[in-house]
């Protein structure tokens, strides 16, 4: 025109139906209208924060109000907020998991104003109990972000992408994403552009502020760009957590403590973390506190000293932890930045034998110090958000995106076949353990993922430590008040079942009382790991019974002797008869935890055992019930007269056998078995080697002359046995012990018999001779015996072989030659005795003859001679 001011633009409009905004309003909108006519009552509240705006459509620093009418909608529209009062284009959100909340820039999907600063601020109020709540906002469609990135001086309109934190400065369009309800709170997001997904960012609370920035300076893009859309669209979505779980960051801090006597697995925070944080994690074991073990021996007042010896004060031990923790990696992935290439160990996670304090603690000047030890250690710098390990904490791996020491990834995939091994995990010295987790970049670009599996394995056992077993231990009665309960268990320690690694258990319990005490024991849980296993009372041992697998199973052993085998009293495997009680005999008992063949998945929780111990007082036995010889005799009568053999009545009597020597031991009886019946209750067990053997149906020795029960000792065998080898460890017990069950009056009497073994007959070397055979010997039991007890006039052998004729006669006892000689001259002398006897009677036998005849001729003549006469 004249004045050569030349400026001229058109506009173009278009009016639309509210129903067909499906972009601002979402689709379908149903009854939107109610918003400008209806509204509910609500009374006003005031935010807990104060919040500061520096919005151009606020002059000053002011606490908002709630004060809006919400709108009534359906599960099908967009819930776009309510309008602060006094703003222009600042809303707020609340319960948007029953509703879709959207958050917009001002006249979107149009042009956005400038110089204008907006503030959505979302906040959950309905939390259900034991939860905690997490707000995400985000949009995955990226066609709906457009948020000017570049000034627009160039011909062509730059290609659409998101850009990030300082690379929204060019034209200062952003979006802002805040951990909290105030421009105080750590920044988790910064972006501008468009084109692309906007990743997650999720509060660390029920609540979370977006501010949107316009600059005072803009144009419009000539020639018009593709896309007609302007400024953004989020979506909001609420997430719950368990509110006592590792999975969030309370008061703005990535730092958790987990003590216990459990475990667990540990994951990454379920919210956005900001740029240059470190995460972490304490696990220290907890429990009761325990004393400390009591010495197993009182310590003399005056020891045995030698020349030369100094007597000093033995340093203290170190205290032994009470806990140690278990820990396998699952899982560590890092992410891709989508700005830029960040190094490979950026983000990094170090895991800590010991304590690792944060630095907002050290507020002194060793903090200096502290610095420098830890770059000593790991070769870098600590950061200002970092901590600062103890004295004693070393570093026991580092974890990078590309460099992962160990993992035990299979388990992930819940394959419960195979646990995480110990090359697989960490174990700690201590009863702490850390993990350190550094960003340099916000998880909401750069996500880190990670999972650990994490026990505490707990050490403490009851009572003092006994013998070399990792679970053996002692109660003594003289200590019985410096004891916390008089509890005992089985162990804690995982290491000691399968899912530790271990494949067979064995725990004994030792209960040492006085001379005049016995113990009493309460079993009151057992857990057998569903072995297919039964408690039964057995009627002919009066005492319980372990039927089925012996792969698991609670022995209770008595000890009447020093140094003898013990006296097997009942054995659990089940927890049908739970609750039980057992009071032992002598003032010593040994409890026998055993459990074989453990699977992958066994532990403390389905292989236990609970129970309470006393130590109660009682009259002791002092009737001498050990006897030891070649061979003996052990006979009970019943009733019994004397009154101290009545504190005796059920003790059980102990043979023991001589050096290199074995044992036979018979009664005359039967074998009680499953049917058999018995015409007497009484009762006689045999124990060999501390198990249980038989028990036998006793009757007497008349009645029963060919019905005799005979027990051999432990490691002894009739067959084969010159291939039977011993390991010099383990020597079985020899002895047999002897227990008389008398519910009525009866005499039983009970024999053993000491033997060794026959020498093995082979054919030797050449060179060398055969070894003999021993003289002294029981074809039956194929064994040697004591000379003493050969042809002494008892029987001792079963078959009686030891006083056969054959070998106790005094004349078969001569050499042979001797024999023989012998034997020639009583033939002679009964040769020259018969032949002087057939000479006599040969003689008086003529002579009868020559007598008769002479009688006869005599008479004859007579009668001639009187015929001579007549004549």
């Amino acid at each position: 025109d004249q004045t050569g001011f030349n400026f001229d633009f058109r506009m173009a409009y278009k009016m639309i139906k509210r129903s067909d905004a499906v972009v601002r309003y979402g689709n379908p909108f149903v009854e939107f209208v109610s918003y400008l006519t209806k509204s509910t009552s609500r009374p006003t509240t005031a935010l807990s924060h104060p919040i500061e705006y520096s919005n151009t459509t606020i002059t000053s620093s002011v606490r908002i109000t709630e004060k809006f009418k919400p709108t009534v909608a359906t599960p099908e529209q967009q819930y776009l907020g309510d309008l602060i009062s006094g703003t222009y284009c600042s809303r707020i959100f609340s319960d948007c998991d029953k509703r879709k909340c959207r958050l917009q820039s001002p006249n979107f999907p149009g042009l956005y104003p400038r110089n204008l600063t907006c503030y959505y601020a979302v906040r959950q109020h309905e939390v259900p109990p034991g939860k905690h709540a997490l707000i995400t906002v985000r949009q995955p469609r990226g066609q709906l972000i457009a948020v000017r990135a570049r000034p627009a001086n160039q011909a062509e309109p730059p290609p659409r992408e998101l850009k990030l934190w300082q690379d929204c400065d060019v034209v200062q369009d952003y979006v802002t994403v805040y951990d909290g309800y105030t421009t105080r709170d750590p920044v988790i997001l910064k972006f501008c552009g468009g084109g692309e997904p906007v990743p997650e960012a999720t509060s660390s609370e029920a609540e979370i502020l977006v501010e949107f920035t316009t600059s005072p300076y803009g144009t419009f893009l000539h020639p018009t760009p593709p896309h007609s859309l302007h400024g953004f669209q989020l979506e909001v979505q609420v997430k719950f957590v368990d509110a006592e779980s590792p999975e969030y960051a309370k008061n703005k801090r990535c730092e958790f403590w987990l003590k216990g006597n459990g475990g667990g697995v540990l994951a990454s925070p379920r919210h956005t973390l900001p740029r240059n944080t470190t995460c972490l994690y304490h696990l220290r074991g907890a429990g009761p506190v325990m004393p400390s073990p009591t010495p197993p021996r009182p310590l003399p007042k005056f020891p045995e000293t030698r020349p030369g010896t100094v007597w000093r004060k033995p340093a203290p031990k170190p205290a032994q932890p009470q806990f140690r923790i278990w820990m396998s990696i699952l899982k560590f992935h890092v992410g891709n930045t989508p700005s830029t290439n960040d190094e490979d160990c950026s983000t990094t996670m170090l895991v800590w034998d010991g304590d690792i304090f944060p630095l907002s603690e050290c507020n002194d000047i060793s903090c200096g110090k502290e610095r420098q030890r830890y770059m000593d250690r790991t070769g870098d710098l600590i950061p200002q958000s970092g901590g600062r390990p103890a004295a004693n904490t070393t570093l026991l791996a580092r974890y990078c995106k590309d460099k992962l020491p160990k993992t035990c990834d299979h388990l992930i995939l819940q394959n419960t076949s195979r646990p995480c091994t110990l090359g697989e995990s960490f174990i700690s010295s201590g009863n702490s353990m850390t993990i350190e987790i550094r960003m340099t970049e916000s998880t909401a670009l750069r996500p880190v993922n990670f999972r650990a599996l994490y026990e505490f394995v707990d050490l403490h056992q009851d009572g003092d430590p006994y013998g070399v077993g990792p679970c053996s231990r002692v109660f003594y009665s003289r200590n019985r008040d410096q004891y916390v309960d008089r509890r005992f268990q089985a162990p804690r320690d995982i290491f000691l079942y399968g899912r530790g690694g271990a494949k067979n258990l064995s725990c004994v319990y030792r209960f040492e009382g006085e001379q005049d005490e016995v113990v009493k024991l309460r079993f009151n849980k057992l857990l057998n790991g569903n072995h297919t296993c039964k408690s039964v009372s057995s009627v002919d041992y009066n005492r319980f019974l372990c039927l089925g697998q012996n792969n698991f199973s609670l022995k209770i052993m008595d000890l009447p002797w020093p140094n003898g085998s013990p006296i097997q009293r009942d054995c659990l495997c089940s927890n049908r008869s739970l609750p039980i009680t057992v009071k032992s005999l002598s003032n010593i008992v040994e409890v026998h935890f055993v459990v074989h063949s453990m699977s992958s998945l066994d532990d403390y929780n389905n292989l236990f055992f609970e129970g309470v111990w006393d130590f109660v007082k009682a009259v002791p036995c002092l009737q001498k019930r050990r006897v030891r010889g070649p061979s003996g005799e052990i006979k009970y009568e019943s009733p019994i007269a004397e009154e101290e053999e009545s504190y005796c009545r059920n003790h059980p009597w102990l043979i023991d056998p001589g050096p290199n020597q074995y044992l036979y031991v018979q009664t005359h009886g039967r074998v009680m078995k499953n049917g058999t019946k018995c015409l007497t209750k009484n009762r006689v067990i045999l124990h060999t080697g501390g198990t249980l053997n038989v028990a036998v149906c006793p009757r007497p020795e008349s009645d029963s002359r060919h019905q005799v029960v005979g027990v051999f000792s432990k490691g002894w065998t009739s067959q084969n046995y010159a291939t039977m080898l011993i390991a010099p460890s383990f020597d079985p017990m020899r002895s047999v012990a002897v227990e008389f069950i008398i519910n009525e009056p009866d005499i039983h009497t009970v024999t053993w018999l000491e033997m060794t073994r026959r020498p093995a007959m082979k054919t030797p070397p050449e060179g060398l001779q055969m070894p003999r055979d021993c003289e002294q010997r029981c074809p039956e039991l194929d064994a040697c015996i004591n000379a003493s007890l050969w042809c002494d006039g008892t029987s001792h052998c079963p078959s009686g072989y030891d006083e056969a004729l054959t070998h106790c006669s005094m004349l078969l006892r001569l050499p042979p030659l001797h024999l023989a000689v012998g034997a020639l001259l009583i033939l002679s002398v009964m040769g020259a005795i018969f032949f002087v006897s057939w000479r006599v009677l040969r003689r008086k036998t003529n002579r009868s003859i020559s007598q008769h005849r002479l009688k006869s001729i005599s008479s004859e003549t007579a009668i001639i001679d009187g015929k001579e006469v007549i004549c």
